[in-house]
């Protein structure tokens, strides 16, 4: 028998191997069996297995972003192995708490920490720590914003992650993953692409699903920002297949938001409105104001798009109202900014100005000059458009300055433009100097437009100047270019049809494979199904050779096969019968909002006529929501098709259980009110329109007009009964609609 300190030993080794397996499925039970094996490790005073249990929860930590954790257990974890005289894990753990120091923003002690450890690594001389360590240095210098640096160190880190083990290969990935993140902060659009492509190939070979699906998701925004959008739309959705078969539900939404994004690009906007919406219905279902920001954001450019710049506000307006410390400040100063331009654009200049200079401010605290520029030259149109001269010269000339400073052609061209239209008739030669400066830019950069833009600017200078001549030079130029610019419009939009068709394409192979698996599956049920009916019969077989022998086993295996068979034959006939009741009530309801259909509608009304209903207790009465095609347009039929069960839903909730309520088609509902009065009908369909009007149908507030008949009107089939209820609603949007309407002769008089 092992001693009892043996048994711990082998009792906490087997919690830290049962942690390391569970990491990837549960993080939480993972960190509680590393929690639990270093308890027992501290009781017996294993000082090994507590460094391997410090190491390992600092890594599980960090997964979890428990920084101060992560530190701790790394930091101790890193002591101890120094003191075994452990060197590898001692480099291996304490890069991990440099790691952590960065994520905690404590660069000081980082650098500390890095001066000691790599030239350790280097003469310990082994390939991984060495990795680990200059992998640990990038993280420092990434953190810094001093990107180019941090790729040196991820590269020389590649050069030592060569072996051919998956942890080594997967190290390998993130790596090179970092190494697109740090080109992507250098707008390096073609190196990000690249390496994240290569990332890409190493997590396919390793088949790492859920690394593949988001690889596949940051590669897709890659492209977009390329200008590739039909291999940006084939990457995202790639990357929503691969979430479809795993349990990543943050990862899902932002491959989600980044597929929207590029069906904005192309210009499917309800695909864009539908991808987006639910990545932003997932961050409100958790309480993700970063993601209900971002995603808000989303939407409000969707819109603008659309030119619906009330419903663009709004959602800008929603990123804006959340709590300012939970919302990423580029994010909010993005919702505040276009909420601006749209207010600017409305004739709104007091609100503009506010909204521009709140995400100035928020540019400003956080060095980000080119935005600056921007800020500047959206106050200074604002001021322009107050006819506020001095003002708008100013911020043009502030927005100039940082433009220059940071070496952006392009905002330096949107600026000198603006500024000498504005200096045209004040000081003519500087405004001349500067269109020149734009039009230089401009040829240089390949922009079309604003060397448009600026030859027609100096034709007017010029001629103004009375120099016909070279303005009639510039007026040459700007009609040739003109017509150059139109092909290029032309041909864009040729790629973005063939970029529509594409992405249709894709949705449609996509569809064919889910249907493919489906048959799949079904298939391998039907074969398995064969083989066990293979099976049955050998066992019959057997059963029949040996039944001499075993003649009264036989009879009494005959027997309990009938029960069985009997059992099976009464199950099946109770399953039919619930089936069918089943399909009997699915006939009758409509499958969407579950209320009757039109054909039970009239079974009941005709069989409630040819019993006579008394003249004063029998109403009926139409509804239909107003402006649904509205809803459908703006929100997609998705969200229409919610509307349309919460209105049903609500109409259920109004009535008494004899009375029907079914759909007569589209957004039009009726029903049917045994034993009411009209007096008692206009009550309940009053109460209806009030609880509609009240009620927010996923997210969204509408109204319905609503026609109100009864049988003591004198109709003398369902039919005209109908049809009186259909006048009467006809009023009620006739009158601007969300009212009740009573039928009477003189609507019949007025139709006629």
């Amino acid at each position: 028998m092992p001693s009892r300190d043996e048994a711990s030993i082998q009792r906490a080794e087997t919690l830290l191997s049962q942690a390391q397996l569970a990491q990837d499925s549960s993080l939480k039970r993972s960190i509680e069996r590393a929690n639990q094996a270093l308890k027992i490790s501290k009781e017996i005073d294993d000082i090994s297995t507590t460094a391997q249990a410090h190491f390992l929860l600092g890594k599980l930590t960090r997964q979890a972003r428990q920084n101060k954790s992560s530190r701790h257990h790394f930091l101790t974890a890193s002591a101890i192995f120094e003191r075994l005289s452990d060197t590898e894990n001692y480099i291996l753990s304490y890069a991990g708490y440099i790691n952590a120091l960065v994520k905690d923003k404590q660069l000081n002690q980082a650098d500390e920490a890095i001066s000691i450890l790599v030239p350790l690594a280097f003469q310990y001389g082994e390939d991984f720590p060495i990795a680990s360590t200059l992998i640990a240095k990038g993280d420092y210098h990434f953190a810094l914003s001093q990107h180019s640096i941090a790729v040196v160190q991820y590269l020389m880190a590649i050069e030592y992650l060569t072996a051919p083990e998956s942890d080594i290969k997967n190290r390998n990935a993130r790596t090179l993953v970092r190494i697109a993140e740090a080109y992507k902060r250098l707008e390096n659009r073609e190196e990000t692409a690249e390496y994240y492509e290569k990332a890409l190939a190493i997590y396919t070979d390793l088949n790492e699903i859920k690394s593949m699906a988001r690889t596949f998701n940051t590669l897709a925004e890659a492209q977009r920002y390329l200008g590739n959008l039909v291999l940006a739309l084939d990457y995202a959705l790639q990357s929503l297949a691969l979430h479809g078969q795993i349990d990543d539900a943050e990862g899902r939404a932002k491959a989600l938001m980044g597929a929207g994004i590029i069906y904005r690009h192309i210009g499917r906007y309800e695909q864009s409105l539908k991808h987006v919406h639910q990545a932003h219905k997932y961050y409100k279902k958790v309480n993700n104001a970063t993601g209900i920001a971002k995603t808000s954001n989303q939407i409000g450019h969707i819109y603008f798009r659309l030119q619906q710049f009330d419903q663009a506000r709004s959602f800008y307006m929603l990123s804006i109202s959340l709590p300012e410390e939970k919302v990423e400040p580029k994010t909010l100063a993005t919702a505040l900014r276009e909420s601006a331009i749209i207010d600017w654009n409305k004739g709104n200049y007091a609100s503009a100005t506010l909204l521009a200079k709140k995400a100035d401010d928020i540019y400003r605290d956080s060095n980000d000059k080119a935005k600056q520029s921007k800020t500047q030259r959206i106050l200074a149109n604002i001021k322009r458009d107050e006819n506020n001269v001095s003002s708008a010269l100013n911020y043009y000339r502030e927005s100039l300055a940082l433009a220059t400073e940071i070496e952006s052609d392009v905002y330096q061209i949107k600026t000198l433009i603006p500024l000498a239209a504005m200096l045209i008739d004040t000081n003519m030669e500087e405004a001349v100097r500067l269109l020149k400066s734009a039009l230089t830019l401009a040829r240089e950069n390949g922009h079309k437009a604003y060397t448009l833009e600026s030859y027609r600017y100096l034709r007017l200078a010029e001629k103004t100047k009375g120099n016909l001549a070279v303005s009639l030079q510039y007026a040459e130029q700007e009609i040739a270019l003109s017509k150059v610019i139109q092909e290029d419009i032309n041909n864009n939009e040729l790629a973005l049809e063939k970029a529509k068709l594409h992405s249709l394409r894709l949705e449609i192979e996509l569809e064919t494979l889910r249907e493919k698996n489906k048959l799949d599956k079904l298939e391998l049920a039907r074969k398995n199904n064969e083989i066990e009916i293979a099976q049955q019969a050998t066992t019959i077989s057997e059963l029949e050779l040996t039944k001499n022998r075993y003649a009264s086993v036989a009879l009494a295996l005959l027997l309990a096969v009938c029960l069985i068979l009997i059992l099976l034959i009464y199950r099946r006939f109770i399953v039919s019968k619930q089936r069918n009741q089943e399909l009997g009530y699915l006939a009758t309801r409509d499958p969407l909002t579950n209320c009757f259909n039109r054909r039970v509608l009239f079974d009941l009304m005709k069989r409630d006529f040819a019993r006579n209903p008394q003249s004063e207790d029998y109403c009926v009465i139409m509804i239909d929501i107003d402006y649904f095609k509205s809803i459908n347009d703006s929100y997609g039929h998705t969200v229409g098709d919610s509307v349309l069960r919460g209105v049903a839903n609500t109409l259920q909730s109004c009535v008494r259980q004899n009375d029907v309520v079914a759909r007569f088609g589209g957004e039009e509902f009726c029903i049917v009110l045994p034993d009411t009065s009209s007096h008692q009908a206009m009550r309940i369909a009053e109460n209806m329109r009030e609880t509609i009007q009240v009620c927010r149908f996923d997210d969204i507030a509408i109204t319905c007009s609503l026609g109100v008949t009864s049988i003591r009107f004198n109709a003398t089939t369902p039919s005209e009964l109908i049809d009186q209820a259909d006048l009467a609603l006809f009023k009620s949007k006739s009158l601007g609609r969300n009212q009740v309407t009573l039928w009477s002769d003189a609507l019949a008089r007025v139709q006629d």
